[in-house]
């Protein structure tokens, strides 16, 4: 028997919406590429991602031609990098700037108005 505390943290995700309303979820989800992201880690609500030809997310890179969306909450990759992950998405969303990871000026282009800034 240990009698010793044992801490363990947990997190609050950050609110990435400025209002919940006229915001569109995309149905079912989407999948992220467990290659494409670091292992062990959290993909923060508000990431930048966009869909490949196979259907799977990867982080944005301005140079994409996929879809672009951002993920509505926080999800850990897991231990192994061929793991892909189910991760909701906002389509459309009035959404507050400075709390996104990864939206360049070319992100904002590619998603053409689905995503209003504060």
């Amino acid at each position: 028997m240990n009698l010793n505390p044992r801490v363990k943290e947990y997190g609050s995700q950050v609110e990435i919406l400025y209002t919940v309303k006229g915001s569109i979820e995309k149905v079912g989800g989407i999948t992220l590429d467990g290659s494409k992201f670091p292992v062990n880690t959290i993909i923060k609500a508000g990431t930048a991602v966009s869909i490949q030809e196979n259907g799977l997310a990867k982080p944005w890179a301005d140079a994409d031609t996929g879809t672009p969306y951002l993920t509505n909450h926080d999800v850990s990759t897991g231990d192994a990098t061929t793991v892909n992950v189910i991760v909701g998405a906002w389509a459309e969303a009035l959404v507050v700037e400075s709390k996104l990871t990864g939206v360049t000026a070319a992100f904002k282009t590619a998603a053409a108005g689905r995503y209003r800034y504060y």
